[in-house]
């Protein structure tokens, strides 16, 4: 029996018939045939119950696909490994972030971390904290960069830095002249706020409640260069890391939020189970180590 021919069966099983799988796999039908015909003929079993006009697996059947499962992630566990200890100046990182983070800290801890490995690359993905922790959880990246604390039975994590949060308004806006605001005053407001995968909107929202109001939205938006421009214009107000008050140009005020439950701690995050490549072991020591200094 050959490791194929077990991804084959595993593969009809998935996609729900041979037609489907031949299609995935860009192989011909008659080549999973064989090769399922193979295993059944070579232990004297029978995968499939035929008399059905969809694929049914027999007894046997589940047993076999259950271990094949088992197998095969474990077969691709050994060649990662394998590959780690081949090309350990090699590999590649998947990194999901928040577009809401300091990106001149991000991007000069990933500067210093190619000087030693230069080999290595990258993709970057974007997004809010519960688009990153999906990516995360479901594999599409390695690593996720979000706001702590997250759930520890699914991540590993490591804190980075906390920031604080502060109302920005347009230098025309009645509140400029003030270096500090209650965040009750803000009822009659319009707020410029995040989409629904910013763990920040929920923040904001649940504090604005907490206060006995529910804040006036005039724009969802996550780019911060739109957020700038919309609030020097004097169209709304908005609640932003302090590091990026700075990107947001001489015609908007930062102020001091009072009476708010705001917190922006950012960390790595990467799930429990997960299988982490040399080089992303590398550099979260990497990361480890500068925030140590």
């Amino acid at each position: 029996m050959e490791i194929k021919q077990i991804k084959y069966f595993v593969e009809t099983v998935r996609r729900g018939g041979m037609t489907q799988a031949s299609e995935h796999l860009y192989i011909a039908q008659s080549t999973i045939s064989k090769a399922i015909k193979s295993i059944e003929n070579e232990y004297d079993i029978t995968l499939f119950d035929r008399s059905q006009k969809q694929i049914k697996l027999t007894d046997i059947g589940q047993t076999f696909y259950d271990n094949s499962l088992e197998f095969l992630a474990l077969f691709e566990k050994l060649s990662l490994e394998m590959n780690d200890v081949m090309n350990v100046q090699k590999g590649h990182i998947r990194i999901a972030l928040s577009p809401m983070m300091n990106v001149q800290l991000f991007t000069d801890s990933l500067n210093q971390f190619h000087q030693l490995y230069p080999k290595v690359t990258y993709e970057v993905m974007e997004g809010g904290g519960k688009i990153v922790e999906n990516l995360t959880e479901t594999d599409e990246v390695d690593i996720g960069i979000t706001t702590l604390p997250v759930d520890a039975t699914l991540f590993h994590s490591v804190p980075l830095y906390n920031e604080e949060l502060l109302l920005v308004v347009s230098k025309d806006h009645a509140l400029a002249q003030q270096e500090k605001v209650d965040l009750a005053e803000l009822k009659e407001e319009e707020f410029v706020l995040f989409h629904d995968d910013y763990y920040l909107k929920d923040q904001i929202i649940e504090n604005c409640k907490r206060l006995g109001f529910y804040p006036k939205t005039v724009a969802n938006i996550s780019q911060i260069s739109f957020i700038a421009n919309m609030i020097s214009q004097g169209i709304g107000i908005s609640v932003v890391p302090e590091s990026l008050v700075h990107l947001m140009g001489d015609n908007v005020k930062a102020l001091k939020l009072e009476n708010a439950e705001l917190s922006w701690h950012l960390g790595l995050i990467w799930r429990r189970d997960a299988y982490l490549n040399f080089v992303t072991r590398e550099w979260i020591q990497f990361i480890r180590d500068l925030r140590e200094k």
